[in-house]
């Protein structure tokens, strides 16, 4: 075998078996880029922050219709409020994503009608939630002894009226923390290469 076809065979040897080394700088070059695209695109469309708290807020509230239901079947040989609010906040946990997601189109201006509907629904949710745990709390108090979903109701209806005041504040004040992304920088940085030639104008002897 000639020294060329052993250099053939060499090169066709995959190293160690075929195994791929981990290579920590291209992990993390590859997760620094992906960071950067995101930031980007929150550039582009800062409103996709308060969508996720939108997100968050109606199905934190949706997920939990099941120990509603039961609660509501208690309070309904008492009092009809209990099951309007869930109703109602139900309605409005999913009017407030067709809402939102046309309040900020793409590439166009935000449309003003919109986001006042989102600000109202928002209000509507908080007031049925207050009365929803009004008169829950009412119930529970003219009881000897209440069931554990009870108590998951009124808690539940305390964090999702907590979320909906995040979310208001959020949308709220948007302009300021998309005045803050703005600013990072997320410039692309190339790395050149510049080759240098001396050039030797002394006198050959």
């Amino acid at each position: 075998m000639t020294e060329n076809e052993n250099m053939v065979v060499n090169q066709t040897t995959p190293p160690e078996d075929g195994k791929k080394k981990f290579n920590g700088a291209k992990f993390k070059a590859n997760l620094k880029e992906w960071w950067r695209k995101q930031i980007v695109s929150l550039k582009r469309r800062p409103s996709r922050i308060a969508f996720v708290f939108v997100i968050v807020t109606s199905l934190i509230y949706i997920l939990s219709l099941a120990s509603f239901s039961q609660a509501i079947m208690g309070c309904m040989l008492v009092t009809d409020w209990p099951g309007i609010c869930c109703f109602g906040s139900t309605l409005f946990s999913i009017l407030i994503f067709v809402a939102y997601m046309n309040s900020f189109p793409k590439r166009k201006k935000p449309n003003v009608l919109m986001i006042v509907l989102v600000g109202l629904f928002l209000a509507l949710m908080l007031f049925f939630d207050l009365m929803f745990y009004i008169e829950v709390s009412e119930y529970m108090g003219n009881q000897a002894s209440v069931e554990d979903y009870y108590y998951t109701t009124t808690t539940t209806l305390i964090v999702h009226m907590i979320f909906i005041g995040i979310t208001a504040v959020v949308m709220a004040t948007m302009p300021l923390y998309k005045k803050l992304i703005l600013r990072i920088n997320t410039r692309k940085e190339v790395e050149t290469t510049q080759m240098k030639e001396v050039i030797d104008t002394t006198d050959m002897d």
